[in-house]
């Protein structure tokens, strides 16, 4: 038992989102000390040999799980069979997001620094007005921004987790 429950412990620490399903002829075995251990419940309630229940599910998953049922023994084997059913789940189906970005590599903002330096500014240096000056200077590096960093999009769905990126899902 100590070794079923140090082995669950390595995987829980290892794999945090883990669940178990320990399931067999627990003949001569208590499992108390396995469910109080780990946290999981013992969810076979009907004899699988003569009177007593000797094969048990120990699990952490019986609420995703209807309730157990019997059986007729495989074979020659003098033990229930035990049919153990997910729970039917519907899924929604969420849609993909696609989110929108601009790279700025390297390249494309030297491109951008060239241009700045070397663009005459005429329709801000021949304004008098400085609202209009900030209204061209602003549409100017707006139209600028758009022309050297041109806008991208990535498809993301939902149920990506949160370190799956763009650059993953081009290699596969």
């Amino acid at each position: 038992m100590e070794h079923i429950i140090n082995t669950c412990d390595i995987l829980k620490i290892r794999y945090p989102s883990a669940k178990f399903v320990i399931c067999g002829d627990f003949n001569e075995i208590n499992t108390e000390e396995l469910e109080n251990a780990l946290s999981l419940s013992q969810v076979v309630d009907f004899p699988t040999h003569n009177q007593s229940v000797l094969d048990e599910i120990v699990t952490d998953l019986s609420n995703q799980y209807l309730p157990p049922q019997p059986l007729p023994p495989v074979g020659k084997s003098t033990h229930l069979s035990i049919l153990w059913t997910p729970i039917p789940t519907t899924t929604h189906h969420q849609p993909p997001i696609i989110r929108k970005y601009r790279p700025t590599p390297d390249s494309l903002i030297r491109g951008f620094g060239q241009w700045l330096v070397h663009y005459p500014w005429v329709e801000v240096l021949t304004v008098s007005e400085v609202d209009i000056k900030w209204e061209n200077y602003s549409t100017t590096i707006t139209q600028a921004y758009y022309h050297f960093f041109p806008e991208k999009s990535t498809t993301v769905h939902p149920s990506d987790m949160p370190w799956i990126t763009t650059r993953i899902k081009k290699t596969h």
